[in-house]
């Protein structure tokens, strides 16, 4: 049986052979970073605790249902991508406010 979302794809190393490892599926990884992507836009009027508050229970929740799933370098190189965007909402709010 495989969950909705998952995959499974061959482990390769040296020595092993025939076994799998569970992964996320490509399309459930792409609508989780749209969700993440549309939480983050720079435009959107929300206060940066309250996109936080939203872009942490976004997160739990993906994060509870696949955490049996080998993505911890997809995961990495997701905080980078998030905080960047973060960075760019926060940059995005304090010039709005300064301008006269």
């Amino acid at each position: 049986m495989v969950l909705p979302g998952h995959g499974f794809v061959p482990i390769y190393k040296k020595g092993i052979k025939g076994q799998y490892q569970l992964v996320v599926s490509k399309s459930s990884w792409n609508t989780f970073k749209r969700n993440l992507k549309g939480l983050t836009k720079k435009t959107k009027p929300m206060s940066l605790i309250e996109r936080l508050d939203r872009i942490t229970q976004v997160c739990r929740g993906w994060v509870n249902n696949y955490r049996l799933t080998n993505s911890y370098t997809k995961l990495k190189k997701l905080d980078e991508w998030l905080r960047n965007r973060l960075r760019y909402c926060i940059w995005h709010d304090w010039r709005a406010k300064r301008k006269f």
